[in-house]
């Protein structure tokens, strides 16, 4: 489970994205997550479940958090961007 502010990479149509997660909920008994991508978009309502195209990629964000002795490091601000409420709105 990510909380808002962790950083995940996200697998959209075989191709690795870095992100902040900026919000979490469920739906339908289902975790899902809203992610900032480091070009600024948004992606709603995404799982971290191996059979969809755009997802949250567990084992490659696991394994670079081993890799790096931590979190992942991201150019996202956002610290900054919740102080100065500059987060997109994305929950439907």
């Amino acid at each position: 489970m990510y909380n808002p502010g962790d950083t995940v990479i996200v697998t959209q149509d075989d191709v690795n994205k870095v992100g902040v997660v900026i919000d979490q909920y469920k739906v339908n008994k289902q975790t899902v997550y809203d992610v900032l991508l480091e070009n600024r978009s948004a992606v709603c309502m995404i799982t971290s479940a191996p059979k969809n195209s755009t997802r949250i990629n567990r084992s490659l964000t696991h394994t670079l958090s081993i890799d790096t002795g931590g979190p992942i490091d991201s150019t996202i601000p956002y610290k900054y961007l919740v102080d100065n409420e500059l987060l997109p709105v994305t929950k439907s």
